[in-house]
């Protein structure tokens, strides 16, 4: 009798292959705690800092190397490079650039002007900075690239 209720639908399913809330609980607590620990980890480069925001307010500053975070949005990190200089270009795009707005979007815009004299000019020009500041850069300035552009 025993052997027909193993087979009826319904009978007993203690055996191993058999359905089990653990394992389906299991599942999705092991992924969450994958996610959790390789998001948790951060590399900082040597000519950089990072600015790590925690709950969208500044908390600490952090050298270049590896660091620890605490995941899943509490902690945000962002990487400033302190020890680079920058450049914006005026009137001109250099190809194959990194940073998107280091090139003019419009050069023939920014390249011609006009002189105290009413004559006309075509001037290309380069500033070049530096971060002294990287908390300051971050959170003195709305967007500061496009802000120095505009400057």
């Amino acid at each position: 009798m025993k052997q027909v209720i193993d087979i009826l639908p319904g009978g007993d399913r203690s055996a191993s292959g058999s359905f089990s809330l653990k394992k389906l609980l299991f599942l999705p607590v092991a992924i969450f705690a994958i996610v959790g620990i390789f998001s948790s980890f951060y590399t900082v480069n040597t000519e950089s800092v990072a600015v790590v925001q925690r709950f969208g307010r500044f908390h600490q500053t952090t050298p270049p190397g590896l660091h620890f975070k605490i995941p899943f949005g509490v902690d945000r990190v962002t990487i400033v490079p302190v020890l680079r200089q920058l450049k914006l270009e005026f009137g001109f795009k250099t190809r194959g650039a990194t940073n998107e707005f280091q090139g003019a979007q419009e050069p023939d815009q920014e390249r011609n002007m006009v002189t105290g004299d009413l004559n006309a000019a075509e001037v290309e020009w380069v500033v070049q900075y530096g971060i002294a500041d990287p908390v300051r850069y971050l959170f003195n300035v709305h967007e500061p690239e496009v802000t120095q552009k505009a400057a």
